[in-house]
């Protein structure tokens, strides 16, 4: 218990919460974003093998992961680190070992697990269709269809937490993050027919 009161303290010093939230939705949009669109233009240059799809992405989810956490960590500790030398400053004392920089240090690297897992995450959901198909469990088709209504409903999901975040409206937020999908997504079949 002490440890989940260490944790929830240094949440509140670093002021972590709205950046872990910021830092998950991003970057779990991008994830489901990229997949959307690998999913699509696979569909659209009629891809014959899942294994194309799996690899790719996982190639894109893996980057977007690896870029995610060290994006994050390195622009969290850089924040945390000037306010700490502000901070320090002010008050002639070194805090780096002080319950102010471990919560600094924290924030920075629960940004990062954030921002690496969540594209990462979504993108890995998008893409177990194609890893059912392999199994013969249904057609490359159909894991198409599920693979795009996946990556949508994040992205509704998405919206909607933004909505609730606001005190807004979730469905209006959900539906306006969802546009963004169908946008991508038409614009991939308009050029399919053209």
């Amino acid at each position: 218990m002490k440890f989940l009161d260490q944790i929830e303290s240094y949440i509140k010093i670093s002021g972590f919460a709205p950046i872990g939230r910021r830092y998950f939705v991003m970057n779990a949009f991008d994830g489901a974003t990229t997949v959307l669109g690998l999913v699509v233009g696979a569909y659209v240059v009629g891809i014959s093998s899942e294994l194309w799809v799996i690899w790719s992405g996982l190639g894109a989810t893996l980057a977007m992961g690896l870029s995610g956490f060290t994006g994050s960590y390195m622009a969290e500790e850089a924040e945390g680190a000037k306010k700490l030398n502000s901070l320090e400053r002010s008050m002639l004392t070194g805090l780096k070992d002080s319950v102010v920089g471990k919560a600094s240090r924290f924030a920075s690297l629960w940004a990062a697990i954030i921002g690496g897992g969540a594209p990462a995450l979504t993108g890995g959901v998008c893409l177990i269709p194609f890893f059912l198909s392999t199994k013969g469990l249904f057609s490359i088709s159909l894991a198409v269809q599920i693979s795009v209504t996946l990556a949508l409903s994040i992205m509704f999901l998405l919206g909607a937490i933004l909505g609730r975040i606001s005190n807004r409206n979730m469905l209006f937020h959900g539906a306006k993050m969802l546009l963004v999908g169908l946008i991508l997504t038409a614009v991939f079949l308009a050029l399919k027919l053209t």
